[in-house]
């Protein structure tokens, strides 16, 4: 069913609504099948133009009855309370362990983002969004360029800049496009985290440019404090690994934790490589 609704494209987009995270529940019982639909838009034209795309798709696969169930699970969530300030959180500290017990929320109806509901759970103060404050909205920045489908592309520099210049960079020599090049992936599975690990070696150094993303389906609501996210939790981190040096040179990303991203490298390396520090195969870096 799924594969189906893959041939339905987020209207003004080239993603599909299941991969754009669109698609929730499904149930389908002979001719009859019944969708949740979780578009993360207000335009209605575009939301009506997926609906009639959903209803054709199916009704081409002999589905007679197909029912929408339209939810906007984020955007409304989001608009119904402000975020929380720098004060709410750390009142936190020390009223969220009363509260927990009892399954209520600790928030007053403000909400804080998952990465800071999950830092007050272990006892730290996060800092507060500031442009999320400033701005007065969660979901939208539209002064920054950022809208309701998305951010629009910024003007800057380049666009008038001519550069020249002796000086390399190795990474503008990676192209993911590009057929020739040694590239390499794998999907490892830590705890509950799945890990997809890209990597492409550099044609003339023994330099590994690794692109890295970890998944998840986020179930916890954090006492209805935080956000939710639409579309579970996923984190992304790169990383420059040296082959010769047999170390990262660099890593970046907007975790609270790189170490779970180098471990899943190191199975994700092992299992193409063969080496005897890590698993040979990817099931062995599953366990």
């Amino acid at each position: 069913m799924r594969e189906l609704l893959r041939g339905v494209s987020y209207a003004g987009f080239s993603r599909d609504i299941v991969g754009a995270g669109f698609v929730g529940e499904i149930q389908a019982n002979e001719q009859h099948v019944e969708i949740e639909f979780k578009p993360n838009t207000r335009d209605e034209a575009k939301i009506a133009e997926m609906e009639q795309n959903i209803h054709e798709v199916l009704r081409e696969a002999s589905y007679r009855d197909v029912q929408i169930r339209r939810v906007h699970p984020f955007i409304s969530d989001l608009t119904a309370a402000p975020l929380r300030s720098a004060a709410d959180l750390a009142r936190d500290i020390d009223t969220h362990a009363r509260h927990a017990s009892g399954g209520t929320s600790a928030s007053g109806g403000r909400l804080m983002t998952p990465l800071q509901a999950e830092m007050v759970e272990d006892g730290e103060l996060p800092e507060a969004d500031l442009l999320a404050l400033a701005l007065g909205r969660a979901d939208v920045a539209t002064a920054a360029g950022y809208g309701p489908e998305g951010p629009e592309p910024l003007a800057g520099p380049r666009e008038s800049y001519a550069y020249a210049n002796d000086i390399g960079v190795l990474q503008w020599d990676i192209d993911p496009h590009d057929p020739r090049a040694e590239t390499h992936q794998q999907e490892i599975k830590q705890n509950d985290w799945e890990y997809r690990v890209w990597w492409q070696a550099h044609p003339s150094a023994d330099l590994l440019y690794v692109s890295m993303q970890a998944m998840r389906e986020d179930w916890i609501d954090h006492g209805a404090d935080a956000v939710p996210h639409p579309v579970g939790r996923s984190e992304a981190v790169n990383l420059v690994y040296d082959e010769r040096r047999q170390a990262i040179v660099a890593i970046y990303g907007t975790v609270r934790d790189f170490r779970p991203f180098v471990n899943a490298f190191g199975l994700a390396y092992a299992s193409e490589t063969g080496s005897e520090d890590g698993p040979a195969t990817e099931e062995a870096g599953e366990q």
